[in-house]
């Protein structure tokens, strides 16, 4: 046997101890362990700033100043009236959108720690819903890749780690494997931007005016795009009925999609900040550019 083959042959042999994790939003982590194999480790995760409870700014936010406000007529309140029109609008834009790509920035709080930025190429088609990841960042990471097509692969997704292990080719995933919920908020299957509509959508309709706090909108600049930015704040007393204390959405002004989604759980303490759990932007967003269908198979 050749020393090529001999080495193959270990790769594989001891391949399970480091199967792969998925992530997504939208979702999206996987080959988490291969980071044993990184030619460089990641980055120590902290909390944002220096309160371990202190969120982190909205991306996109520019400071206000005299010459730069912010938000040029923020509205506050509980009325969910322009909230429901933005969605309205959202929904009838994605009858229009049959794939896109995008840059993907993820960054959650997982096993106590906020954990470092991930930056994805990404492409999703809709029908039949297909989603194609490549990491770029962190180093670690940069090369791994993930793909999904519904109805393919008896469900399973296609991934292929960073580094060495990437020298095994595509492999196949179940989607309920124990290791894909440790590494990851969401599953694939939830991932991309018709996904965040939909859920908002449902939301959104079925709140009453006790469940809100605060319902604020703002105009800002995220990605160099005119957006419209949604603050939606919880009252403590309704901490067992919802998963996250406050959210932030930005819809781009000109395609009517969000492209920014962070959400922010309960903090332990009431008058405390809450804190970053989840956060998903879309920047480099391009709609419909035309895509190789075999991005997707692997």
């Amino acid at each position: 046997m050749s020393d090529t083959n001999v080495l193959l042959c270990m790769i594989r042999k001891n391949f399970a101890p480091w199967a792969l994790a998925v992530l997504v939003h939208g979702g999206l982590g996987l080959f988490t362990t291969m980071m044993l194999l990184a030619a460089e480790s990641a980055p120590p995760a902290q909390n944002p700033g220096s309160n371990p409870n202190a969120p982190a700014q909205p991306a996109g936010t520019y400071t206000p100043t005299a010459d730069n406000p912010a938000a040029a007529d923020p509205s506050h309140g509980k009325d969910m009236t322009e909230c429901m029109e933005i969605i309205r609008r959202a929904e009838t834009a994605l009858t229009r959108l049959d794939h896109y790509t995008c840059q993907f920035l993820k960054r959650e709080f997982l096993d106590g720690k906020l954990q470092p930025e991930h930056t994805i190429d990404m492409v999703v088609r809709h029908e039949p819903f297909s989603v194609a990841l490549k990491w770029n960042k962190p180093r670690n990471m940069a090369g791994q890749e993930g793909m999904w097509i519904e109805g393919k692969h008896t469900g399973r997704m296609r991934v292929k780690g960073a580094g060495l292990l990437g020298a095994v080719g595509f492999l196949s995933l179940d989607l309920k494997d124990k290791r894909v919920a440790s590494t990851s908020r969401h599953a694939i299957t939830e991932a991309g931007i018709a996904n965040i509509v939909r859920r908002l959508s449902k939301d959104w309709a079925g709140f009453e005016p006790h469940e809100l706090d605060r319902v604020m909108l703002e105009d800002v600049t995220f990605d160099n795009r005119a957006c419209r930015r949604i603050h939606i704040t919880h009252p403590r007393e309704q901490m067992p009925h919802f998963e996250f204390a406050k959210a932030v959405i930005t819809f781009d002004k000109e395609h009517h999609l969000p492209i920014a989604i962070e959400c922010y759980g309960w903090p332990q303490k009431e008058g405390e900040d809450p804190m970053l759990l989840e956060s998903y932007q879309y920047p480099g967003l391009k709609l419909n550019p035309g895509v190789n269908a075999a991005i997707f198979e692997r």
